[in-house]
């Protein structure tokens, strides 16, 4: 993989994650907080990306003072999986509190794609 098609796939997982960080985060202050049904089919790819990103550790997107927000995000994604796949599916607890700290970074992160772009 090349150098562009990194960063652009890097840039594509902020994005994803970021969007899916959020739904999580909005869906557990809901009057009825449950997981999404198709919750690990969505985390696991990018558990799994999130993998191979700390692996390369040269990234052109994520800082890599940033890894530790991606194991982070790799943890609450399997973590949504595996609550997904138990015999009783619910929401973990402080989930949202959780992703909604990992939204802001991953945000900001987006962000600072978007000024170095301008």
């Amino acid at each position: 993989m090349n150098d562009l098609s990194s960063h652009y796939s890097d840039s594509e997982w902020v994005d994803q994650v970021n969007k899916l960080l959020v739904e999580i985060a909005r869906i557990s202050v809901s009057d009825q907080p449950k997981l999404p049904e198709n919750i690990a089919e969505r985390a696991l790819p990018l558990a799994k990306t999130a993998k191979s990103i700390q692996e390369k550790a040269d990234s052109l997107i994520i800082p890599s003072d940033s890894l530790e927000w991606v194991e982070k995000v790799r943890q609450l994604l399997l973590d949504l999986a595996r609550a997904s796949l138990a015999d009783i599916p619910r929401l973990p607890v402080s989930i949202g509190q959780r992703s909604l700290v990992l939204a802001k970074t991953a945000q900001n992160i987006k962000d600072k794609v978007a000024q170095k772009k301008s």
